[in-house]
């Protein structure tokens, strides 16, 4: 007969966490990383105009256009590094998943605790990129501020128009939903901002649900006369991000993930009665200030997006995990985006 304290496996673990996080627009938009060997980064931003040929004899020599002034923007970014300590009792102790009288050895839960410890901490940072990401896309700007971090805000350089907050009579919420096409022409004007031809539109929860109730929305949706208007028009799921539909040539994605502030509170990384335009193609890329640490400075280590390193202290005796990173976004041109809360 089978003993069941030595024959008993864990079958399954599922810990008591929130749904997978996924960093949408961090691994949707951005399209590229940028490291630099310097604390500082550095990028231009240049405004493109729209200004004419002009018309000219053909028998007069041309003259040289004036170039567009650009603008350097120069910050320090925000140093992050998560900190865990190993400390030796986990080591004699079963890990969450391996069998109720131990089967791994003491060097075998190290490793395991160390890839479990540094893949929180790597989520942790990409946690904040995300919201570094967002701030900068809703409004034009960061602000880079912390505990022991001198607050600096940086000013990507947004035209006022393509940051949009609905008038009480113009919300969604207060329009006829039979009658009322200014949901599709509030979408249609905050395109036509953008300096790019906007061909994706991301919306929060509350936001998905006002504008699928609309007759306009519900008959643009259908697919009739060989268009290509398709749409999931039911219920969400709980997926963090999620393609909802398309209408003529932009795409609409529902987006709900969420973050923990520093009050311990869930807050939405895009407002609930958020809405966001912009195209695929924005020129949107992630700055990594250098890494300052002797140690990873001495092997080589200095312009990367993440350095993660191990150390030991004596009394008490414990081993520390770390992971630092000095992470900023960088965004070309601001008015590649109009945000409108509806």
């Amino acid at each position: 007969m089978l003993n069941p304290l030595t024959t008993a496996v864990l079958f399954a673990l599922k810990k008591q966490l929130p749904a997978r996080y996924i960093p949408a627009l961090r691994q949707r938009l951005v399209k590229g990383v940028i490291p630099f060997t310097t604390k500082e980064v550095a990028f231009d931003r240049v405004k493109k105009g729209r200004k004419l040929a002009p018309l000219v004899s053909p028998m007069v020599a041309g003259k040289p256009n004036k170039a567009k002034g650009g603008i350097t923007s120069s910050v320090e970014p925000a140093y992050v590094k998560p900190t865990d300590v190993v400390s030796s009792d986990r080591l004699l102790k079963r890990q969450p998943g391996e069998a109720l009288m131990g089967e791994m050895s003491p060097a075998q839960r190290l490793n395991a605790i160390r890839a479990d410890l540094l893949a929180e901490q790597y989520e942790a940072i990409d946690r904040r990129e995300e919201w570094m990401i967002c701030e900068m896309l809703k409004t034009g700007g960061v602000t880079l501020d912390g505990p022991e971090f001198e607050a600096v805000h940086i000013d990507y350089g947004r035209s006022p128009e393509n940051n949009v907050t609905l008038a009480a009579g113009d919300r969604w919420s207060a329009l006829d939903k039979e009658t009322s096409d200014k949901p599709l022409n509030d979408i249609e004007d905050w395109a036509e901002r953008c300096n790019l031809i906007a061909d994706e539109v991301y919306m929060g929860k509350e936001a998905w649900r006002l504008f699928r109730q609309f007759k306009c929305v519900k008959d643009a949706l259908n697919t009739r006369r060989g268009s290509s208007s398709k749409a999931e028009t039911g219920p969400l799921n709980n997926a963090n991000f999620k393609w909802v539909g398309m209408i003529g040539e932009l795409d609409f994605f529902v987006y709900i993930g969420a973050y923990e502030n520093d009050a311990g509170n869930d807050e939405l990384y895009i407002d609930s009665n958020g809405v966001m335009v912009t195209s695929s193609e924005a020129d949107i890329y992630m700055g990594y200030g250098a890494i300052q640490d002797v140690k990873a400075n001495a092997q080589g280590f200095v312009a990367t997006s993440r350095y993660p390193s191990n150390f030991f202290s004596d009394n008490p005796s414990l081993e520390w995990l770390q992971t630092q990173s000095a992470p900023v976004p960088i965004m070309l041109d601001a008015d590649e985006v109009c945000y409108a809360r509806v």
